[in-house]
C-alpha cells in the first residue's frame, strides 16, 4: 500500500479484526515507488496500534503487511494523516518555513532541509548573496562582461547588458561571426567572410572588403548610389527602371526599362527581339533599296551619256552623210537639169533646122 505525502506528524490506521496480527507490521517512508525499501523505515513492531506517531518528510508511504502462513488477510477500514502543511512547522504547524527555502523546512526548527534559493544562503536562507555573486548558496560569480559587474543573485543576469563583443543575459556569449560591438548588435557585413574583431568590428583582412564597400579597415562604407562591385568600382547600368542597383552585384533591382532584361539589363527581351527583327529586316531593306539605287543611279547615268554620246555621233554621222547626199543630190540635180537644157536644146534647134531645110529643097 502506497500513499503519497509531502509532510507526515502522525499517522492513523485502522484494520479489520480479521486481519493478521501476528508478525512484524512495517512502515517505510521514501521518494520511490520501487526503492521503498531502501526508505525510512517509520515503524517496525510485531504489534498494529491504532495510532502510530513520527515526523518525516517524503513522497511515498508503504506498508508491508507480516506474512508467515501463504495466505494472510489484510483489510484496512481507515486511514488518517495529520501533518503540516509544506511551508509551516512547529507543534501546532504555525510558524512559517523562511520564503527562501527550497522545498519544505524542518518540521521542528524551521531549517531549510534541501537548501536555499538561488541567491540566498544561511540555515535559514535570510542572507542574500553578495554583490557579484548569485546561484545557490551565493556560489556563482558574476561574469565579468557584465557592463557594471553586477548581476541578478537569482539567475546572473546581467542588469545593464553586456561589454562589447559578448551578449546573453549572463554575457557569457561570444558575439558570432559577422557580429560586433554593444550586445553583438552591430554587423561588419563588408568585411571578407564577414570575419571581424567582436569588440570593435575591425576586419580580420584589412587588405580588401566585400563587393559593394569601399576598400577601409572596417569595410563599413557602402558604396554611392549608381556604383559597385569590388571597392565600388562598377558603374550601374543605365538601363535599369530605378537606380540604384545591388551594391554588391550590380543586379537591376527595380526591373529594366522597356524592351531589355537580365540581372543588369543588357539582354533585349524576346518581345523586342522580334519586332527588332521585323523593324531591322524593313530597315535592311530599305537601306538595300538605297543602296541599290545608288548604284543603279550612276550606272544609269553613265548609259544616258553614252547614249546621248552615240545619238551625237550617229548625229554628225548623219548629218554629214546628209550633207554628202544632199550635195550629191544637188550634183544629179545640177547634172539632169543640164542633160535635160542640152537635151531640149539639141532636139529642138535640130529638128527645126533641118526640117527647114528639108521643107526648103523641097519647095524649090
Amino acid at each position: 500500500m502506497n500513499i503519497v505525502i509531502t509532510k507526515l506528524r502522525r499517522l492513523f490506521v485502522l484494520f479489520s479484526e480479521s486481519t493478521t496480527r501476528e508478525g512484524n507490521h512495517t512502515f517505510y517512508a521514501s521518494n520511490t515507488s520501487t526503492s521503498w525499501q531502501f526508505g525510512t523505515i517509520l515503524y517496525k513492531e510485531t504489534s498494529l496500534p491504532t495510532e502510530i506517531h513520527f515526523n518525516a518528510v517524503f513522497r511515498y508511504l508503504t506498508y508491508v503487511p507480516p506474512v508467515k502462513k501463504a495466505i494472510s488477510e489484510l483489510e484496512v477500514c481507515e486511514i488518517g494523516i495529520v501533518g503540516c502543511p509544506p511551508s509551516h512547522y512547529g507543534p501546532l504547524c504555525n510558524q512559517s518555513c523562511p520564503g527562501n527555502c527550497r522545498g519544505p523546512c524542518d518540521l521542528t526548527t524551521g531549517q531549510c532541509i534541501f537548501g536555499c534559493s538561488s541567491g540566498w544562503s544561511g540555515d535559514n536562507c535570510k542572507q542574500a548573496c553578495q554583490a557579484g555573486t548569485y546561484g545557490e548558496d551565493c556560489l556563482e560569480t558574476c561574469s565579468s562582461n557584465c557592463l557594471n559587474l553586477q548581476c541578478n543573485a537569482g539567475n546572473g543576469e546581467c542588469f545593464e547588458g553586456c561589454n562589447d563583443g559578448w551578449q546573453g543575459s549572463d554575457c557569457k556569449q561570444k558575439c558570432p561571426r559577422g557580429q560586433f560591438g554593444r550586445n553583438c548588435s552591430e554587423f561588419c557585413e563588408g568585411c571578407i567572410s564577414r570575419t571581424c574583431d567582436p569588440n570593435n568590428g575591425l576586419c580580420d583582412k584589412k587588405t580588401a572588403c566585400n563587393p559593394g564597400y569601399v576598400y577601409g579597415k572596417y569595410c563599413n562604407i557602402t558604396c554611392n548610389n549608381g556604383f559597385y562591385g569590388s571597392n565600388c568600382l562598377k558603374l550601374c547600368s543605365s538601363f535599369c527602371l530605378y537606380q540604384p542597383c545591388n551594391r554588391g552585384t550590380g543586379e537591376c533591382i527595380g526591373g529594366c526599362v522597356s524592351g531589355l532584361q537580365g540581372f543588369n539589363c543588357t539582354q533585349v527581351s524576346a518581345k523586342k527581339e522580334d519586332e527588332s527583327f521585323i523593324l531591322s529586316t524593313q530597315i535592311g531593306l530599305f537601306i538595300g533599296g538605297f543602296l541599290l539605287g545608288a548604284l543603279i543611279a550612276p550606272v544609269a547615268c553613265i548609259l544616258v551619256m553614252k547614249k546621248r554620246q552615240i545619238r551625237k555621233k550617229q548625229g554628225k554621222k548623219n548629218s554629214t552623210k546628209k550633207a554628202h547626199s544632199d550635195e550629191k543630190q544637188h550634183y544629179d540635180d545640177v547634172r539632169m537639169e543640164n542633160v535635160s537644157t542640152y537635151q531640149d536644146l539639141s532636139k529642138d534647134s535640130t529638128s527645126n533646122e533641118y526640117d527647114q531645110i528639108n521643107t526648103a529643097y523641097i519647095n524649090h
